[in-house]
């Protein structure tokens, strides 16, 4: 796909991965109450084609439990091997949450525990969020700025991702196909437009057509599912895997 002239596409690296453009490579959202629960799972994505795995903290009882926390981090590194860990929350509801998510965050970052940290543009502007990034960057870990919306034309689409900054995720509730349409749309432009990786999430029954179009719009990440890890409105990411590469010829990749 090509890009407007003298635009490059900045390449970055999350852990050992290396998000550009072309072949979109394979995420899964991990999430799990206890330790046993997430290593479990680990397991089963560590023998899947996922190549990137989002933890959803929401669910997890010990957010509070700091070397628990950090115990539970090192272990699924280490089921995972080369796979990054990517950190993040579903949106807050209050300030107390926001509080919780940010001690979180820092506590995973100054031990160097994620490969990166999923932060809502709604929660950047938490007098926080400077001293979570510049230690993110002593520690090398990205940060991913997503929005999640549950209705836009493409034009609003586009203008949030161009809001956001370093690796971008917007996310759309996929129960309307109209809207995973404007979401394909505005990535699609946005990727023309921006020199960051971009990443399109569509939740919902019509999810899966956003997973494999990624190399037609630009997504950095293809979103699937192993077993009963993730989103079982997505398709297995062996089926993920399968579509794009059946597809990528339509690319020239």
């Amino acid at each position: 796909m090509k890009m407007k002239a003298g635009m490059v596409l900045k390449e970055v690296i999350v852990g050992e991965l290396t998000l550009t453009t072309g072949m979109p490579k394979i995420g899964v959202v991990l999430t799990g109450a206890t330790r046993e629960e997430l290593l479990r799972k680990a397991g089963q994505i560590l023998t899947s084609a996922a190549q990137l795995v989002v933890w959803r903290l929401n669910s997890y009882q010990e957010l509070d439990n700091r070397a628990e926390l950090v115990n539970t981090a090192a272990q699924l590194q280490q089921v995972l091997g080369t796979i990054p860990l990517v950190a993040m929350f579903a949106m807050a509801s209050g300030p107390a949450d926001i509080a919780e998510y940010y001690q979180t965050y820092q506590t995973l970052v100054n031990n160097r525990s994620v490969a990166a940290v999923d932060i809502d543009l709604a929660m950047v502007n938490q007098p926080d969020f400077m001293t979570l990034t510049q230690q993110m960057r002593v520690n090398r870990i990205r940060l991913i700025a997503s929005q999640t919306v549950t209705t836009a034309t493409p034009a609003e689409l586009l203008t949030t991702y161009q809001e956001l900054a370093a690796v971008v995720r917007v996310t759309v509730a996929g129960q309307d196909a109209q809207v995973v349409l404007a979401l394909m749309a505005a990535t699609e432009q946005a990727h023309q437009q921006l020199s960051v990786p971009i990443i399109a999430t569509a939740t919902g029954k019509f999810g899966r057509y956003n997973s494999i179009c990624g190399q037609l719009t630009g997504s950095a990440v293809a979103f699937g599912h192993v077993g009963r890890v993730g989103d079982q409105n997505q398709l297995a990411v062996s089926q993920v895997k399968q579509a794009l590469q059946m597809l990528s010829p339509l690319e020239g990749v």
